[in-house]
């Protein structure tokens, strides 16, 4: 079996009863089997849920966005 790192993504999901942001960073991998199939694998490398008063005192949410693109590589 052979895995090959594609690339990393960010995933943002809000709730709005309560406020909260939960941003996911995932690595994904192609991984070629030895039968010569391929599937997709996806590997949480972070997960940070925040409240609105944390996203505003870290400076918004564009803020966090482009520190996590920055820190994990995201396109």
């Amino acid at each position: 079996m052979e895995k090959q790192f594609i690339r990393n993504v960010l995933d943002i999901e809000v709730n709005g009863f309560t406020g909260a942001v939960r941003y996911i960073v995932k690595s994904m991998y192609d991984v070629i089997h030895e039968d010569g199939f391929a599937s997709i694998e996806q590997k949480n490398i972070e997960d940070v849920t925040m409240s609105r008063q944390e996203i505003k005192e870290e400076g918004g949410h564009q803020v966090i966005v482009e520190e996590l693109k920055e820190l994990y590589k995201i396109a």
